[in-house]
């Protein structure tokens, strides 16, 4: 089942852009990102990562930190993420880290199989299964 794009109006905006939304959840490949997610994250054990629900959690989070006046916060603002992530790059990366931190090599060619074969950027419109190859 492919999953249905809606489009959505970026309010904020002056001029009223839009925003595309693909609900993946109940895609094939979902369960499968999300298994690859997990165990990456236990294997790898990577420090410093903090997850937001939204800028409401970003802003509150900020308000509770003490920060030196030498201290720079910087964001950075990902646009159409997954689309462009080019998975040949991502292998070799995400490859080191595995065996770096994890010696199941057999294991690790799982992940990375895996991680080659995922593709989340389908979705159903206009009474037909699309698929979005770069994002403008």
């Amino acid at each position: 089942m492919a999953p249905k794009l809606n489009v959505y109006l970026k309010t904020h905006k002056d001029n009223l852009l839009i925003r595309p939304v693909i609900n993946n959840i109940q895609t094939p490949s979902y369960k499968t990102a999300r298994y690859v997610n997990k165990r990456i994250q236990d294997l790898l054990k990577l420090p410093y990562t903090h997850n937001t629900q939204n800028s409401q959690e970003i802003a509150e989070e900020l308000l509770k930190l003490q920060i030196h006046e030498n201290i720079r916060i910087i964001t950075l603002e990902i646009k159409d993420m997954y689309v462009n992530m080019p998975i040949p790059r991502i292998l070799l990366p995400t490859s080191f880290w595995l065996n770096k931190h994890n010696y199941n090599k057999q294991q690790n060619e799982h992940i990375l199989h895996i991680l080659n074969i995922i593709r989340q950027n389908y979705f159903f419109s206009m009474n037909t299964i699309q698929q979005q190859l770069n994002a403008k």
